[in-house]
């Protein structure tokens, strides 16, 4: 059986990821030839937005083979719109390769990302890359390197730079150090590392005993497993320099899915329990992905975490506690599919028309229980009020909404109430950009946007006497209500209060409820410029009724009217929303 690995390419906006997935795919030789982000042909990058934006978008999906391991890589964009994409990136793999741009150095976005990666626990291997760069200093990218991510860093290779341009990269796990002369402070360093992996390791080094290539691959990767190292490697994107290099140590020290300790889940009766990531364990797993394609539909792509996933079989998506039918399972590179019977542990696999999973939905066997630990999805920082463009479009729109939020959690719709308004969130302009360029690409509905409406308050400063009275006569059975209230401020955020003093029956017992009900209706709509009436306390003291005329329709228009009197005469404001950044 095959080895199968699990990588995430992680990294600010323009450091490389898309043409490293690129570079690797074609020198295992799984494509042709190297696509250019510039041409818009790569294998990851193939929606129109991202082809015009030239910048990844979503979270792609590829894999790779060499020998026989299979080696599942997963995309995500690095501009922080984002950000659902890269959790949903760091959530559906084991080991995380973050790029660094030895040019810009760590970027705020490298911050971020570092910070969900870190969360997660899970091994990270740093590729510096860039050192195409022309007058380039290691010396001062390393140091930059070493105060972010602190002494862990385990510098696996070395950027050779001949007259201002990289030439190779230098092996120093196994080098010698005089025979390098120009990085044997680096070399010393990496060999110091790696003994300090372990006792008898450091024993044997103390000695001058040669470290053995097959003791070098199981320390190093046990100390990248647990988190005790950091490997650093080097080289150029663009030169296709050190990328067969961090192939080799991919698959030389970076764990297998198999490899890595058991996840921890909770079954039915709320109890932990450890699942090692093996075929022979009960199927696990989490959706990684959702989107909806004009011509073929829902396409869901599914990480499996443990057990074994099988065309034709039936799974629960315990998220959402339904079974969902799993059709034919397909092997994801770009856009291209690959029909495969079956999906084991580490595999990233995509299936179509699953009605109810989404993104970060977690699914099992469909008779069991079992819920695995997963991020939560950030909020929205930045809204904007959207209505269709041409009228009639309305239900068009709607079915788009819900497709949309389904594809990306980070999006939020809702109906603002109180201004009446359709309002999208999002995490930045430029994601909110693309969610509406959606609905006319793949929905076919034209949508305009603009900035919501503030939703002001009114209320009132001062107390105030009010009378309401309603009559109307009209031949036979007539209306009649009449009430007098008292209105006085109360402090912000308490919002209304009624009080019934009515006594010796000024107001039958049943038409006090017409009255209060009359009032809210009255304070829903405001009086001084149409906004909600808050903080405000309502007494009603005195009133009469008639014994055939008095409905509780009368008595709710006569305690609207009161109110509207009374909040004329009791110095009324308007209250300007306040916002939390």
């Amino acid at each position: 059986m095959s080895k199968i690995y699990n990588l995430g390419l992680f990294g600010n906006n323009h450091v490389g990821k898309t043409t490293l997935a690129e570079t690797i795919l074609h020198s295992t030789g799984m494509v042709d030839r190297v696509g250019e982000i510039s041409q818009g042909n790569t294998v990851l990058d193939y929606d129109s937005e991202e082809i015009s934006r030239q910048m990844s978008l979503n979270l792609g999906f590829c894999y790779f083979k060499k020998g026989d391991s299979v080696v599942y890589m997963l995309d995500a964009p690095g501009y922080m719109d984002f950000v659902g994409e890269q959790v949903c990136g760091v959530e559906s793999s084991d080991v995380a390769l973050l790029l660094v741009g030895a040019d810009e150095g760590i970027t705020p976005s490298t911050e971020k990302q570092w910070e969900l990666i870190s969360k997660k626990g899970m091994p990270v291997v740093i590729f510096i890359n860039k050192f195409d760069v022309s007058e380039m200093d290691f010396n001062k990218v390393w140091a930059e390197m070493e105060s972010f991510f602190g002494k862990r860093m385990l510098l696996a290779n070395y950027p050779i730079i001949e007259g201002g341009t990289l030439k190779s990269v230098a092996d120093l796990l196994g080098a010698k150090i005089d025979e390098s002369p120009s990085y044997a402070q680096y070399v010393q360093a990496s060999m110091d590392a790696v003994a300090e992996l372990d006792d008898s390791l450091m024993e044997k080094y103390l000695e001058g005993t040669p470290i053995s290539p097959e003791e070098m691959a199981l320390y190093v990767k046990k100390g990248l497993k647990e988190g005790k190292v950091l490997p650093v490697l080097t080289g150029s994107v663009l030169r296709q320099v050190g990328i067969s290099e961090l192939v080799d140590f991919m698959l030389r020290f970076m764990p297998s899915s198999e490899e890595l300790a058991p996840v921890k889940a909770l079954n039915g009766k709320g109890e932990e329990v450890e699942i090692e990531r093996k075929v022979d364990q009960p199927l696990t797993g989490i959706v990684a992905k959702t989107v909806f394609d004009p011509f073929a539909g829902k396409m869901s792509y599914l990480r499996v975490v443990s057990g074994r996933l099988k065309t034709n079989s039936q799974i629960l998506n315990n998220t959402k506690g339904q079974k969902e039918r799993i059709g034919q399972i397909l092997r994801i590179q770009g856009k291209k599919q690959e029909p495969v019977d079956e999906a084991l542990p580490g595999e990233v696999i995509g299936v179509a028309k699953l009605s109810e999973s989404q993104a970060l939905d977690l699914f099992c066997e469909p008779n069991a229980s079992l819920s695995l630990s997963i991020s939560k999805m950030p909020e929205g920082a930045v809204s904007y009020s959207i209505r269709p463009k041409v009228k009639g479009t309305e239900d068009k729109l709607g079915n788009a909404l819900g497709k949309i939020v389904e594809e990306d959690k980070t999006i939020n719709v809702f109906r603002d109430e109180e201004t009446g308004e359709t309002i999208l969130s999002g995490m930045g302009d430029t994601h909110i950009d693309i969610a509406i360029n959606k609905f006319r690409t793949k929905f076919g509905v034209e949508v305009e946007k603009g900035i919501p409406k503030i939703a002001y308050k009114e209320t009132i400063t001062s107390n105030a006497d009010a009378e309401g009275k309603f009559k109307k006569q009209s031949g036979g059975k007539g209306q009649y209500g009449h009430c007098f209230i008292k209105i006085e401020p109360l402090e912000r955020g308490t919002g209304f209060e009624f009080v019934d003093e009515i006594v010796g029956g000024a107001i039958p017992r049943n038409f006090i409820p017409s009255v209060e009900k009359g009032i809210r209706e009255a304070l829903k709509k405001g009086i001084v410029a149409g906004f909600p009436i808050v903080d405000i306390r309502v007494r009603l003291y005195d009133g009469t009724y008639h014994t055939v005329d008095s409905s509780d329709i009368a008595f709710q228009v006569a305690g609207a009217l009161a109110l509207q009197k009374g909040f004329q005469d009791a110095s009324p404001i308007l209250l300007e929303p306040i916002v939390n950044v």
